[in-house]
């Protein structure tokens, strides 16, 4: 099929004149993040595409602008040099053709490669009955053509759901191209996203391909039986060191928004032989990470700071769709394998840059439930560290109170006794209501560590040196900006504790 470009140029110009007319308006409103990149208007969930390109990182997303809420999907663009000052580029690609351009579907999450100095771009388009893989390309990294070939891979393997077969990652490996695909063998309502459930086993996909356009099916490289999860979306595979990490985006593993193995793949058979399980992120609001290596050998990772509204923590409530936005992209997190076969992540460095008004407190003594007040420049856009002396310790628990005024607050609390993380929003505000807890190694018996980026929605949460992270959306008021610390059932110690001001990067 013949690629309509002033059709999809059309739907393009028609998406630009609603986000200019629209954009002021919305960026008004105090939730907006101030350092997180959000898209001027509309939903965007899934970041994709991401790689370094002509000396520029390209950021695309998964967008309907012109709501709040989900709907057919758009690929957003944004362009960086440094990871954090983020410039909103015109729509990659709209849905336009018969195999993508579906009302209610449209164009779903993909990825990129440097083909030969032509970015290429791989998408799921989704067509009523049947999701397939598709690809656009660029030699400018702003105008993309799409294949007059797409769909370039139309059939998932034989006993795999035609409505759950999307989220192409490309690679290069020894000269051969490979991609990885989620799939599940269950049924499920994608005509109806509110009711999606499926009640089949997930599989990862693996293709192999010499020139990008004819792909042949290698094998699965891990399949279900329940316990990897019922639908594994987004699948990534990279090369940390001498290993390989499968990560994903699980359906029907309760907690676990995103889960990491690591292990060896078997580009023969396709089979991931994999020893070791983790999750990258613990919290309500991290899904659909993908990885990219940089031209510095960073191994780079961004996610969706949002949640699907019909997942049982959303209780109807929980999003800014009403004031036409939803969602934003996590801080660029660094990734490392750790020597037990764990990984860790750490805030890229140029996040740094957006520091301002530092401030510094050594051998602070907590007694048993005294709240000490702090301050991190306006108390909602800062970034917050703390090292903790467990050996001069004797507490339950050291708990981070913030966002906090009269009965509103949210705390992030350290329960050493139980070894946990908890993240608890009960009274951040009027949405989502819960707590949320993780395993907190604290493998130094002596120290302890935190970091926290707060921004107008989103808390990012950093322990145990990175291999322990928690991300979640509040809904707090604008007011709403005490700063506190304390010791539950004991006394504790911290030995430092900086903080920051964060600088506004927003558009």
């Amino acid at each position: 099929m013949v690629f309509d470009k002033k059709k999809h140029q059309a739907i393009i110009d028609q998406v630009e004149e609603y986000i200019a007319e629209h954009k002021d308006t919305v960026k008004q409103h105090h939730w907006r993040e101030h350092y997180h990149y959000q898209a001027p208007v509309g939903w965007i969930n899934d970041p994709h595409g991401l790689i370094q390109y002509q000396g520029k990182y390209h950021l695309f997303y998964q967008h309907h602008p012109f709501t709040g809420k989900w709907g057919t999907m758009h690929w957003g663009h944004a362009v960086s040099e440094d990871l954090i000052h983020w410039e909103t580029l015109p729509e990659a690609l709209a849905p336009s053709e018969e195999y993508d351009g579906w009302d209610g579907g449209g164009i779903f999450t993909g990825s990129a490669v440097n083909n030969d100095g032509v970015m290429t771009l791989f998408y799921t388009g989704c067509a009523q009955a049947r999701q397939v893989q598709c690809m656009a390309t660029s030699t400018d990294g702003i105008n993309f053509d799409k294949y007059d070939g797409n769909p370039i891979l139309s059939d998932p393997p034989e006993g795999i759901n035609l409505h759950d077969f999307r989220d192409p990652k490309v690679w290069k490996h020894d000269g051969s191209w490979y991609m990885v695909t989620g799939v599940t063998d269950g049924v499920s309502d994608l005509i109806n996203p509110s009711n999606y459930e499926t009640n089949g086993f997930g599989k990862v996909c693996l293709h192999r391909s010499e020139n990008l356009t004819d792909w042949e099916f290698v094998g699965y490289c891990v399949e279900s039986m329940g316990e990897l999860g019922t639908m594994l979306e987004c699948p990534n595979i990279f090369k940390l060191g001498d290993k390989h990490v499968l990560m994903y985006s699980p359906m029907g593993m309760q907690q676990r928004q995103v889960v990491y193995l690591v292990g060896d793949l078997d580009y023969q058979t396709g089979k991931f032989h994999w020893s070791t399980m983790g999750s990258l992120d613990w919290g309500f609001d991290y899904y659909a990470p993908q990885v990219f290596d940089d031209e510095n050998g960073r191994t780079l990772i961004q996610a969706w700071i949002g949640s699907w509204p019909f997942m049982p923590w959303c209780d109807g409530t929980y999003d800014t769709s009403e004031l036409g936005w939803y969602g934003s992209i996590s801080l660029a997190r660094e990734v490392s394998l750790c020597h037990d076969g764990k990984l860790k992540f750490t805030p890229v460095q140029e996040v740094e840059k957006l520091r301002h008004s530092p401030k510094r407190h050594t051998e602070l003594k907590l007694n048993d439930g005294e709240k000490f007040a702090f301050e991190a420049g306006d108390n909602v856009h800062c970034e917050i560290i703390a090292d903790i002396d467990l050996a001069a310790s004797d507490c339950d628990s050291i708990v981070f109170e913030i966002r906090s005024k009269g009965e509103q607050k949210t705390l992030i609390e350290l329960d050493l006794k139980k070894g946990e993380l908890a993240f608890d929003r009960t009274q951040s505000g009027s949405r989502s209501a819960l707590r949320r807890t993780c395993p907190l190694e604290c493998a130094s018996k002596d120290r302890a560590n935190i970091r926290i980026f707060m921004d107008s929605i989103s808390v990012e949460v950093f322990t145990d040196g990175g291999r322990t992270v928690m991300t979640n959306n509040i809904f707090s008021d604008e007011d709403s900006a005490g700063l506190y610390v304390y010791a539950k059932n004991g006394n504790a110690r911290i030995e430092t504790l900086k903080t920051f001001g964060m600088k506004s990067v927003a558009e």
